[in-house]
């Protein structure tokens, strides 16, 4: 299940199987920017029929991770450098409101879980190991914004952090940036840990901040974003 997420009780059905893989796919790269979506292949692969592949692709689009072209099929979304900028600004603000949120409710057994991934993140930044960290920092802050206790505000953060995620593979290429990570992610901690909101709010829309400052750097030299979209 993607961090962050959370399901209606029961037994999941074939349509939310479909969508939970064919996200996977396009959040781990498997599924590039751009490409497209054979609704055929993709239904001989998860072993089901057309019709939920067409549901879930149609639910993908409106998470914004899909774009559904009149007769032409599906496609990986493209995000622009703007789009990009815009959606890490919309991440900040909201993120730093659900960490204030969190303060409150943050108890001794979420402070030890976050001690817990802090101590992991340390471990994979030494051995350079970022697809593990990727895993671990989306783990670590959904810790906090859970215990927001506002699951509207944490399905919004979920939908736009797996947007951002379209360029997983640009972070996976910023090792400079994992100690500066890693720093920012011990502030947010110990501001929790103290419970100062205001530490907390500051802490997390630095983190976010830098990091967008940081994959718009890696972009201006790979340029593999559109600039602009007509």
């Amino acid at each position: 299940m993607t961090q962050g997420r959370e399901h209606n009780s029961g037994p999941m059905t074939v349509t939310t199987y479909v969508v939970e893989a064919i996200r996977k796919g396009i959040l781990t790269g498997e599924y590039l920017m751009g490409e497209k979506l054979d609704q055929k292949l993709l239904a001989e692969k998860l072993g089901v029929s057309i019709i939920p592949v067409r549901e879930g692709l149609r639910q993908l689009e409106a998470e914004g991770l899909v774009r559904i072209v009149p007769h032409r099929g599906a496609f990986v979304v493209e995000l622009s450098i703007a789009e990009l900028k815009e959606i890490y600004l919309i991440r900040e603000v909201l993120e730093g409101l659900a960490a204030e949120l969190a303060v409150p409710n943050l108890d001794p057994s979420t402070l030890h879980q976050l001690e817990s991934l802090l101590e992991q993140m340390t471990e994979a930044t030494a051995e350079q190991d970022f697809s593990r960290l990727l895993e671990l920092n989306r783990a670590f802050h959904f810790t906090i914004y859970e215990a927001a206790k506002c699951p509207i505000l944490l399905q919004i953060i979920a939908s736009l952090w797996d947007r951002s995620s379209l360029c997983r593979r640009v972070y996976l290429y910023l090792p400079g940036r994992a100690s500066q990570a890693l720093a920012e992610h011990k502030e947010i901690y110990q501001a929790s840990k103290q419970r100062d909101i205001q530490w907390v709010h500051q802490a997390v829309r630095k983190n976010v901040r830098q990091t967008i400052e940081g994959i718009l750097a890696r972009l201006n030299q790979e340029k593999p974003l559109q600039q602009e979209k007509g």
